[in-house]
């Protein structure tokens, strides 16, 4: 991968991600296809399409793109996708990352899991 691929990733997927955060989900959809046209995009930087998808309350389409990426790709975001699919299965995709070494996904999987405790 050449050093301008690399920062024309950067670059896109930080102006996605701010675009996400923005709620401006047209353009960052407009960026997230600019990202998808690069050569050797890493799916992780990909796979942060789905929360556009999820915002606009799509999540079977958002686990359906993310299927289409590596296994091993974002778990975390394909347990939140089968949560608000309603699928059971998230449950036990958020037990088995509650223990994660990553900060951030073990503390969203433990608040998923305590939340269903909740509503029981």
């Amino acid at each position: 991968m050449s050093l301008q691929t690399q920062d024309d990733i950067a670059q896109l997927a930080g102006a996605m991600i701010d675009a996400i955060t923005a709620n401006e989900l047209g353009r960052a959809e407009a960026l997230w296809f600019q990202l998808r046209d690069l050569p050797d995009a890493p799916p992780a930087a990909l796979a942060a399409g789905a929360f556009i998808l999820i915002l606009r309350d799509k999540p079977q389409d958002a686990l359906h793109y993310l299927n289409t990426l590596p296994d091993d790709c974002c778990p975390e975001l394909k347990t939140l996708c089968t949560y608000l699919t309603g699928d059971p299965i998230w449950h036990s995709e958020a037990s088995a990352l509650e223990n994660s070494t990553d900060p951030l996904v073990r503390s969203a999987m433990r608040h998923l899991l305590s939340t269903s405790a909740e509503a029981a």
